[in-house]
């Protein structure tokens, strides 16, 4: 299904899937106001979509808006009006992802990935914007985003999860003031560390040295050890689980450490090197709960998210950002979003699409099914 099907044949089924107060929204979040140019809410979000999903130019969404009768607005105007509904089409996608029931999702395992990744604009080689997903790995679907600038930190905090769900995460977001207020929130976390970034102590009290720890392990090989780690004044339970990656492995990670550390200068160290050979994982859930060999495949599903990004930058081309201005640019992004949601669910049910428009049967989703539940 090609992305400007979003916009064309398929854009009554599309209109039927967004929030039913399209309308009114649109007047309370001041996307529309004077009804200039642009008259009616389902008009705006379609030319907003065209902009974002589709990437027209302005000039050329002008026409193309003008063509089909959705509005007379040259480009400066019309990029004016994009430029106010940033917090409108914000509210969409929240607004869809509430009426499609994903925060309510209860699986038997409830399973949340988390990851973000960088946007640039126009010219730009750096980080001018994050995008902060969530993702419930029992419907495979977005349960959570917010746009940032370069300021907004992958952290924990930032991610408001129901209580009692496993939070998945890269290293990026292995630090104790996010696991703690996870912890204190009553989620569990699957965390992937590196062996210098988060300094836990044994039970006991003393410093755990995990690349010194691991150096008996053979290739393959699984280690399950007890820690602890303070945030605040207040120690947290929490056990590692490490395993020997294959020496070919160790060597691609290795060639990654000596090509950063290259990179910026400097020569690489030692102990990174040496544990590159190994995976570190931090979870607070005990043994019974969350044997080693199912930390590691339970984090291994963290690759999920990893697909839904490829599919935001490769599908919709969220590599670089066409917008200027910070409110245009977040119209643009939060409008990717909306697309992104809108063209996942119509490939979700592309088998129920007929000749007359829409579909006649639905897919339901059936929960993560797992041979030991974790509660």
């Amino acid at each position: 299904m090609e992305t400007t099907e979003l916009i064309g044949s398929q854009w009554e089924y599309v209109l039927d899937m967004l929030p039913q107060d399209l309308e009114s929204s649109a007047r309370a979040k001041l996307a529309i106001q004077r009804r200039r140019g642009i008259e009616y809410a389902s008009d705006l979000v379609r030319v907003i979509l065209a902009y974002s999903v589709c990437d027209f130019s302005l000039r050329d969404l002008a026409l193309w808006a003008s063509t089909r009768g959705l509005g007379d607005l040259s480009a400066p105007a019309l990029g004016k009006r994009l430029a106010k509904a940033a917090d409108w089409v914000s509210y969409l996608v929240f607004s869809w992802l509430r009426d499609h029931g994903l925060n309510d999702q209860t699986p038997a395992v409830a399973v949340r990935v988390i990851d973000a990744t960088v946007i640039s604009k126009p010219g730009s080689r750096g980080t001018d914007w994050r995008i902060h997903l969530g993702l419930d790995l029992a419907s495979e679907r977005i349960t959570s985003v917010e746009v940032t600038g370069p300021e907004g930190g992958e952290t924990l905090v930032r991610h408001d999860v129901p209580a009692g769900q496993i939070i998945l995460g890269d290293r990026g977001y292995a630090h104790r003031a996010g696991v703690a207020h996870a912890l204190q929130a009553q989620d569990h976390v699957v965390l992937r560390i590196n062996w210098q970034n988060f300094p836990l102590a044994t039970r006991s009290g003393e410093p755990v040295d995990l690349v010194a720890r691991s150096l008996s392990l053979s290739e393959g090989q699984i280690a399950d050890w007890p820690v602890q780690f303070e945030e605040q004044g207040q120690t947290y339970q929490m056990r590692v689980v490490a395993i020997r990656k294959s020496a070919a492995a160790a060597e691609a990670e290795q060639r990654r450490v000596i090509k950063l550390a290259r990179r910026k200068k400097r020569e690489p160290d030692p102990r990174s090197l040496e544990a590159a050979h190994f995976i570190y994982l931090l979870t607070d859930l005990p043994p019974h709960r969350l044997r080693p060999k199912q930390a590691l495949e339970l984090y291994r599903l963290r690759w999920q998210i990893e697909i839904a990004f490829k599919r935001l930058k490769g599908l919709l081309d969220l590599d670089h950002l066409r917008a200027r201005s910070p409110e245009a640019a977040a119209t643009y992004l939060y409008g990717k979003l909306l697309g992104a949601l809108l063209l996942d669910q119509l490939y979700t049910y592309a088998e129920s699409f007929f000749p007359w428009g829409f579909p006649l049967l639905h897919k339901t989703t059936e929960p993560l099914a797992v041979d030991e539940p974790v509660a």
